[in-house]
């Protein structure tokens, strides 16, 4: 079958098709295929975009001639517009309705020049097309929006040369690059480069793909954010296994990144995650088993990290990391942040406390919980300091993750867990996004949704964490970045004191990561994010 398609596409490569391509099968997802069977200049096409070319010379977008595919060469615009009217699937035997001078019936361009003009896809200039004119990617951009019908955009991009770009394309432009249907180099477009053959295969292919799943999400509006979510999880966690090489004994670059990529469905080179534990054990050797004298959030990031990989906790490198958790003292040294995190790690996989005699007061689940409760604000909510009257979106969401295990057992958990839920309600923006420190930013969100997720209340839906039409969770995707990361601030932005407003960064990405992976864990009925009584 794959010999007699590879021999079709050559044989209709030498001539153009007058076939009507609406009467043509929908084509089903095929498997990459060998394109040096096809083209003997194959190994010429660059990697990024050889999967393109195998789908859109499959699915008959582009076809090559004389047996090449000529990758590298631009492309007119009546060769682009057979290739969109062949993605569209238009009648090329639409009534004739052009009447450009440089555009005979004669030509084989010219079923797709007419429709695609009838459409209203492409027109012309002084009753001209000028079909043999190359294209250049902020022409093709404009195209391809109109022809796909986007109007509004779900962020704004960042796009360093923009003031380049054609003021009657730059709406397009901005459009394109936030669907991620065209990418340029760096957050460069190069608006006035000339398009390759390649780059058009890449491009129709994305083109295609986004029709039909706008097609499927009218038809099943759940099915749409499902995907969404899933194709930034992937994006994010290729981000940051590319970000991070070498996962350390860290807040940043080590423990978040770990379970954010454990606790998703994504696959994980097991030498990743030894890495992490090998770098652990030297750490703890180091340091003689001590990895903060305060900072006891240091043990229960280690714990969830371990504990997401399916690693024991009582016996790294010789020492047990609950251990320093006993001292309830030091845990509380670091304010609502200690015993919030404690629960946390202590509830991720059931663990005991463990008795130590030497220390002063001996952590118990009871006093954590007590601790927590008397630091609400009044309206309802959290926030770090001890005496602040304003709660906070991060903190009350960490809160409500902490307490989520004892929420129906305990009353009183579940009368505060419920004041911190109608105030996030409150808080949330116009958006759906949060404020803290007075700047709109990824890291509020994701808590948020982290918090909501682990109470089994979806964020996307639930009528609560709906503002003006926008969810929590399309807040958060607001913040995505064209290379899989996420802003913590986007560009414009109020600086808040971290990375800076439009600058992709890595903490904003873990948050982001871990918390696309709770509201996929719900949406498919996984346990919630910190309960890992699933892991093997």
């Amino acid at each position: 079958m794959i010999t007699w398609l590879l021999a079709v596409s050559v044989f209709l490569s030498l001539f153009p098709t007058q076939l009507s391509v609406s009467h043509a099968a929908e084509v089903a997802p095929v498997k990459e295929f060998d394109l040096t069977k096809l083209y003997s200049d194959a190994d010429a096409i660059s990697s990024w975009a050889y999967t393109a070319i195998s789908k859109s010379t499959q699915n008959g977008f582009i076809q090559g001639s004389n047996n090449k595919f000529n990758p590298k060469s631009t492309i007119t615009r009546a060769e682009f517009t057979k290739i969109l009217v062949s993605m569209l699937r238009l009648n090329i035997s639409a009534d004739k309705v052009i009447s450009f001078t440089d555009v005979a019936e004669k030509d084989w361009y010219y079923p797709y020049v007419n429709v695609a003009s009838k459409e209203g896809i492409m027109t012309g200039f002084n009753n001209k097309f000028n079909p043999n004119d190359k294209i250049t990617r902020e022409q093709m951009a404009v195209t391809i929006i109109r022809a796909l019908g986007i109007k509004s955009s779900k962020q704004a991009p960042v796009i360093k040369d923009i003031k380049s770009v054609s003021a009657w394309a730059k709406a397009d432009v901005e459009l394109i690059v936030s669907f991620e249907l065209m990418l340029g180099d760096n957050q460069l477009f190069n608006p006035k480069d000339m398009v390759t053959r390649e780059m058009a295969a890449v491009v129709a292919t994305r083109a295609y793909d986004f029709k039909n799943e706008t097609k499927a999400s009218e038809e099943n509006p759940a099915k749409e954010v499902n995907n969404e979510v899933k194709k930034y999880i992937q994006a994010t966690a290729a981000f940051l296994q590319k970000a991070v090489t070498d996962p350390v004994v860290a807040s940043v670059g080590g423990e978040w990144t770990v379970l954010g990529l454990a606790r998703s469905d994504v696959k994980i080179p097991n030498e990743y995650y030894a890495k992490y534990y090998a770098n652990l054990e030297k750490t703890l050797k180091e340091k003689s088993g001590k990895l903060h004298n305060v900072k006891y959030t240091e043990y229960d990031r280690v714990i969830l990290a371990l504990t997401s990989i399916g690693k024991k906790i009582d016996n790294v490198a010789g020492y047990h990391l609950a251990e320093p958790l006993a001292d309830f003292d030091t845990v509380i040294k670091q304010g609502i942040n200690g015993p919030i995190f404690a629960l946390i790690a202590l509830d991720s996989n059931q663990y005991e406390i463990p008795l130590v005699k030497e220390v002063k007061t001996q952590t118990t689940r009871e006093l954590l919980i007590d601790f927590i409760l008397k630091r609400e604000i009044n309206g309802g909510g959290w926030t770090l300091g001890s005496n602040a009257t304003q709660s906070d979106p991060d903190i009350t969401g960490m809160v409500i993750q902490s307490l989520t295990p004892y929420y129906e057992s305990n009353a009183n958990v579940k009368a505060a867990v419920d004041r911190g839920i109608a105030w996030l309600s409150k808080a949330q923006k116009a958006d759906g996004g949060y404020s803290s420190m007075d700047s709109m930013n990824s890291e509020s969100v994701a808590q948020v949704i982290v918090a909501l997720t682990s109470l089994g209340i979806d964020p996307h839906r639930d009528p609560r964490f709906i503002k003006n039409g926008h969810s929590a969770v399309d807040a958060l995707l607001g913040f995505t970045t064209p290379g899989g990361g996420f802003y913590h601030i986007k560009q414009g932005g109020a600086d808040n004191g971290g990375a800076k407003p439009g600058d992709v960064d890595l903490m904003a990405s873990d948050q982001a990561m871990y918390a696309l992976v709770a509201y996929d864990r719900l949406i498919n009925g996984k346990t919630r994010l910190y309960d890992m009584t699933d892991v093997k």
